[in-house]
């Protein structure tokens, strides 16, 4: 299939959406024009979508984020179908997956059942974290829970609250008394908490982000009532991926609405998609459409498979799918020009609404500071783990497992060395710039090596922040090599190619990207020598060299994505280069057609079920050391 059929998200998951129940049907709905209609009625109008959140209740929505059937893999496919339509939709719904995820990793089964119950009945959820005079810094929560009897009470409030006014299940952190710690506690709205005013928010204006006051509100206790911390963080190690798949919506619903503009507008005799600088733009989306949805489908299966020792992967999603979703966004915009900041015209929601994902679950600074300590660590050396693929391969061919189980498994953290893994990839495939990922992968870990001696490592956060910012878009151009190159998909344990617009938006993907990265590692690398500091010399024609490697993939890249922009969609088959359909790692034709069986209930032609057995690679092992931290260290 092609990005003219379906999203990115979509395309490059190993599991095809007709074994990912409800969501064929819940696609199929949130397509219809009426749907469209009535959720653009709803932003219009700062009010939330309740008449499809009706639709989509019938439909079985609930049963996603259900405590007792939700698998990361459920809820971030309904993550990226969701945002493509609508970033009120997306994160209405997106907040009960995440407010239900501490009752997963330390809840009780009645716990379970009771939210289970409400969701099924109509109700909702809501994580409250934060308090206005505090944002991130969770460790100076006011929000005290006083022992009552059997349980607690909550007194204070919370503010900018996805459905504080409306969600039932109030998940919220609170310290206990006047001590230093702090828990977790489940609540139900009633007559001791007030829901404060909406906030009028910029993205998703008819989400109900408002706030909560709680007057004495009963609680039961999430987990022991002192872990409140640990499991927030173990919360987001899981979460953080979600909104890397919320990212992947947003940009393939910016990239098909631009494709579908410049394919009818006519300015100038002839669809403007022939026009050379609209291609580049449309090509650009493309490429940045695949690297968001591979490191998200990336970030969800190893979540899927090894739970919060996924963190790693999961931060890099988070910072990286945001990061260039927001750009996929720009590139639609500058298609539409000023019909992009007309609001009757539909794009200047999506201008809006993906503006957020990058401050959900933790802000950019937040994810970079764990993507910095992550990068510290690569340059110290010592890894022995190799390269990481089987434990990948393993994860891309488990069915969906159960959150509740692998929300509480405590793994080795999953973090092989990049560069290890760039080589592996390189000795696959015969494209130079895979090779030259693995050469910009050394030199930003031998600068970082550099830096850490001078004292500037230690001494400038900016730096520091830059370099992991470096970190993570090389870790998506990885992902996406993993995902789409013919040769390397194998080391990844997925059969079947992608399609020839998925390769060619990759070719464009390491052909733009990594150039830019190469010259942003020399920038870093310049800024260390100017303060004095023994940056290793790369020389400038060895920069050159690592750019033509990059860029050599661009021109065949960029013909084969114009001859795709200026087909007309529908045209035939989406076929690899032996004519053949491109088929799935489980042997599933992309049309959803089931080959072997394989139903949501996990089971498998391997005998495996939703319950099987974890990583072995992996088992036995602790996650003590890894930071998984929200910034409140």
């Amino acid at each position: 299939m092609t990005p003219d059929e379906t999203s990115a998200w979509q395309r490059l998951c190993p599991r095809p959406m007709a074994q990912i129940h409800p969501l064929p049907a819940i696609a199929r709905h949130l397509e219809r024009p009426d749907t469209a209609r009535r959720l653009a009625a709803a932003d219009a109008s700062r009010t939330p979508p309740d008449d499809v959140l009706a639709d989509l209740r019938e439909i079985g929505v609930a049963c996603v984020y259900d405590p007792d059937s939700a698998t990361a893999v459920h809820v971030n496919a309904l993550n990226a179908v969701a945002a493509g339509h609508s970033g009120s939709l997306a994160i209405t719904l997106g907040v009960n997956a995440l407010a239900l995820l501490p009752l997963c990793i330390a809840g009780t089964r009645e716990q379970r059942e009771r939210a289970g119950t409400v969701l099924r009945g109509g109700g909702a959820a809501a994580m409250l974290l934060t308090e206005l005079e505090h944002g991130s810094n969770l460790a100076r929560t006011n929000t005290r829970a006083d022992p009552d009897g059997e349980g607690y009470r909550l007194t204070g409030e919370k503010h900018l609250i996805n459905g504080g006014s409306r969600h039932d299940l109030l998940v919220t952190l609170a310290r206990l008394g006047d001590s230093d710690r702090f828990g977790l506690f489940l609540a139900e709205r009633d007559d001791t908490v007030t829901a404060l005013p909406r906030w009028r928010t910029l993205p998703a204006a008819a989400a109900d982000i408002s706030g909560v006051r709680f007057a004495g509100t009963p609680a039961q206790p999430v987990g022991a009532p002192g872990d409140g911390l640990t499991i927030l963080q173990l919360t987001l190690a899981l979460s953080r991926g979600g909104i890397g798949s919320l990212a992947s919506g947003a940009a393939s619903g910016a990239l098909a609405q631009a494709l579908r503009y410049a394919r009818e507008r006519d300015v100038y005799g002839q669809p403007i998609v022939h026009l050379g600088a609209i291609a580049e733009h449309l090509a650009r989306a493309a490429a940045l459409d695949v690297l968001v949805a591979a490191t998200a489908v990336k970030a969800t299966f190893l979540i899927n498979a090894l739970g919060p020792a996924a963190a790693y992967a999961a931060a890099v999603a988070k910072y990286a799918c945001c990061e260039l979703a927001e750009q996929a966004v720009s590139e639609g915009r500058a298609v539409l020009g000023s019909r992009a900041l007309v609001e009757e015209f539909g794009y200047a929601a999506r201008v809006r609404d993906v503006l957020l994902y990058g401050v959900f679950d933790g802000t950019r600074h937040i994810l970079l500071d764990q993507l910095q300590w992550r990068l510290e660590r690569f340059a110290a050396g010592g890894d022995r783990s190799g390269d990481g693929y089987p434990v990948l391969a393993e994860a891309y061919s488990r069915p969906p497992q159960p959150l509740v189980r692998i929300a509480r498994l405590r793994l080795r953290p999953y973090a092989p060395a990049p560069a290890a893994r760039a080589a592996t990839l390189a000795a696959r495939t015969d494209r130079p710039a895979v090779a030259a990922l693995g050469t910009l992968l050394t030199r930003l870990v031998d600068l970082v090596g550099a830096a850490r001696r001078h004292g500037r490592w230690a001494a400038d956060q900016a730096w520091r922040f830059a370099a992991a910012a470096i970190l993570a878009e090389v870790e998506a151009l990885l992902a996406t090599v993993e995902l789409i190159d013919r040769r390397c998909r194998v080391v990844a344990g997925l059969p079947g190619r992608a399609s020839a617009a998925d390769e060619a938006a990759l070719g464009y993907a390491l052909g733009w990207r990594g150039a830019e990265l190469a010259t942003r590692v020399e920038v870093l690398a310049a800024d260390l020598r100017a303060d004095g500091g023994a940056a290793p010399a790369s020389g400038r024609p060895e920069h050159c060299d690592l750019v033509a490697a990059f860029a050599g993939e661009l021109p065949p890249a960029r013909a084969a994505l114009r001859h795709w922009l200026t087909t007309p969609p529908n045209d035939g088959a989406d076929r690899d280069s032996s004519g053949h359909d491109s088929v799935g790692r489980d042997g599933v034709d992309r049309d959803g057609v089931d080959r072997d069986g394989v139903g949501r209930d996990g089971s498998g032609r391997d005998g495996s079920g939703r319950d099987g057995s974890v990583v072995d690679a992996a088992a036995g092992a602790s996650v003590a050391g890894d930071r998984l931290g929200v910034g409140t260290r």
